[in-house]
């Protein structure tokens, strides 16, 4: 609320000063700096390789010592790989091998297997190790690839074990935390232990095909030629219940018990070497369920070595479970190279700028509940309109500022919920808005150092005053000369004379945040668009046409949005069941939104 000794200033039509900064948006750029690509030969050289060679005759090229790009781990003696498409390459290539390198510690021993093209040309850009699928040659959405690309894990692994090599592999949806290494090192030092595989922290005895590790010799050869085997007959089974029976039927050979019954439950269709024949059962063990927490909604510890978000369907919702990653705080976030940091986290100088919904109720946070302590905001609490079209304003500063967007919390009677939930991303992703996930400025890797989270802070709003839809006044509050050593800042105040338009207010409230250089600069915005209420939309929309720059902006946004409304009747926003404490990935809205009309 505006300070009682803060004056207003009268104000009837745009500042010269700032008529530019309304025709010509922010010239700061989000930028963010990758590793160095190879050159043009090496690129070529990379993908021409792949396109040659069978993927075995890859994993040798790999492994020759004239190529020398994979050696193993010296702990483990053990080499690593994960598989991707571009779903996951695309935002994760260089978080992956980062996080390999620095937290798995397989740096130097870790390779990719590309499904797909476009993930062996991004992998060949920047020269990391990798290796094309059969798919990546031909449709990867082909029925006989899809079948081929579901076995991919079992084909590697049987060809490494055939090689006499240990290997580690991890799916790229597994976010490390902490090292696996002493684990796999305890664990198989005996040699006797062949496989480690992770479980399910809701049902701990139950496997998890997400992360294991193996010893090559007969028993896991064997092992999967059988995988093979049954994944052929059976192409419509899961392979991670394939995995699943195969080593329940090596633990009953182990223990002497008589076989009885045959593979039928889950199976489609049964195969047709029913049950197989297994002559050198394997032994394995299990992570413990805190270890690597594998679930919809994986719940850490400080002794978690990694979580694995899963969803109801395997293989579906990329997004959401990266995004549900990111909301645990389990994310690595790739950091750039240089003395300029401007990675998914770490960021520095002219490279940190953000934006936020501000309010009377807190920072970041869009209040659906009716409260008369907050008399002005009021028509804004319940309305799907003015939710929509408040989003739709902040979405359309931050494309103008060049600000990268946090996404704010939506509350509700039942709690708090995730924007992503109601709000398709896909669409954001195509207007070229930057985004971040609603904890990012709770999770200490993206502050400016270990104490402080932001250098400094600007706050704005546009507010109506005497009738709702008339913006009457506008504020600013950013840091004042010494605000570093003295925490001062300085408050501006605006009331908008009588003839001047709504349009007209908007767009003056807009031009403000590129031309007061102590707003522009400030490392957060917090904007409270009070204005954006149901009124003021429908007066706009009466009009049809939109008249001014900031109203054609918002506007542009606005039309382009999709949305999940939720599907019971009585809820108009959020989904009240839809909380943060219930969050999978399977609620992300992206890529199923429809057009708000």
């Amino acid at each position: 609320k505006r300070p009682r000794e803060v004056p207003l200033r009268p104000i009837s039509t745009m500042p010269k000063s700032w008529k530019g900064a309304l025709e010509r948006p922010s010239n700061k750029k989000i930028e963010f700096r990758y590793p160095k690509k190879g050159s043009d030969l090496e690129i070529r050289t990379c993908i021409q390789t792949r396109s040659s060679l069978s993927w075995t005759e890859q994993i040798d090229n790999l492994l020759s010592s004239g190529q020398q790009q994979l050696k193993r781990e010296p702990r483990t003696n053990m080499i690593s790989f994960t598989i991707a498409d571009i779903n996951y390459a695309r935002d994760m290539l260089h978080d992956v091998h980062q996080m390999t390198e620095t937290i798995v510690g397989f740096g130097g021993s870790f390779f990719i297997v590309a499904i797909d093209q476009e993930t062996v040309e991004l992998a060949c850009t920047y020269l990391y190790p990798v290796v094309a699928w059969s798919s990546a040659k031909g449709d990867a959405q082909s029925a006989a690839l899809k079948h081929d690309v579901a076995n991919t894990k079992f084909e590697v692994s049987l060809y490494l074990t055939s090689l006499n090599i240990d290997f580690f592999f991890y799916e790229m949806d597994v976010w490390f935390l902490q090292s696996p290494i002493d684990t796999i090192v305890e664990f198989h030092s005996n040699r006797t232990n062949d496989i480690l595989i992770s479980s399910h922290q809701s049902s701990p005895m139950t496997i998890n095909i997400g992360v294991y590790s193996v010893l090559a010799n007969e028993r896991t050869k064997e092992f999967f030629e059988l995988c093979i085997l049954m994944a052929s007959e059976s192409p419509n089974t899961h392979d991670q219940w394939i995995f699943d029976q195969l080593l329940l039927l090596a633990s009953n050979l182990r223990r002497g018990y008589e076989l009885r019954g045959k593979f039928e439950h889950k199976w489609d269709p049964p195969p047709k070497t029913n049950p197989p024949k297994m002559k050198y059962p394997p032994n394995h063990g299990l992570y413990k369920s805190y270890e690597i927490v594998a679930g919809p909604r994986p719940l850490p510890t400080t002794s978690t070595l990694a979580i694995h978000t899963l969803c109801g369907k395997p293989l579906s919702t990329p997004w959401g479970k990266k995004m549900l990653a990111k909301e645990l705080g389990s994310w690595y976030g790739f950091k750039s190279q240089g003395n300029e940091a401007a990675g998914y986290y770490v960021r520095s100088g002219r490279h940190r700028r953000y934006i936020m919904l501000d309010g009377f109720d807190s920072p970041n946070v869009y209040n659906t509940m009716q409260s008369y302590d907050f008399g002005l905001e009021l028509d804004l609490f319940t309305d799907l309109t003015s939710f929509r079209w408040t989003i739709a304003t902040i979405l359309a500063l931050a494309r103008r500022t060049s600000r990268i967007f946090i996404m704010p919390s939506v509350l509700s009677i039942s709690g708090a919920h995730y924007l992503w939930s109601v709000l398709d991303f896909q669409e954001v992703d195509k207007m070229g808005i930057s985004y971040r996930e609603t904890n990012f400025m709770h999770n200490r890797k993206s502050w400016l150092s270990e104490d402080i989270p932001i250098s400094s802070a600007a706050r704005t709003a546009l507010a109506p005053i005497d009738e709702a839809g008339k913006e009457s006044s506008m504020y600013a509050q950013f840091p004042s000369s010494g605000w570093q050593n003295e925490g001062s800042s300085e408050i501006k105040a605006w009331e908008f004379q009588e003839g001047i338009s709504d349009g007209e207010a908007l767009d003056i409230f807009f031009a403000m945040h590129t031309a007061y250089p102590q707003i522009h600069d400030a490392e957060l915005l917090l904007v409270n668009p009070h204005f954006s209420g149901a009124p003021y939309f429908s007066k706009f929309t009466a009009s049809k046409t939109p008249q001014t720059v900031s109203q054609r902006e918002i506007m542009d946004v606005l039309q382009r949005l999709k949305w999940c409304p939720p599907t019971n009747r009585k809820d108009t926003i959020v989904a009240r069941e839809d909380t943060v404490g219930r969050s999978t990935a399977d609620m992300a809205c992206y890529g199923q939104g429809k057009t708000f009309k």
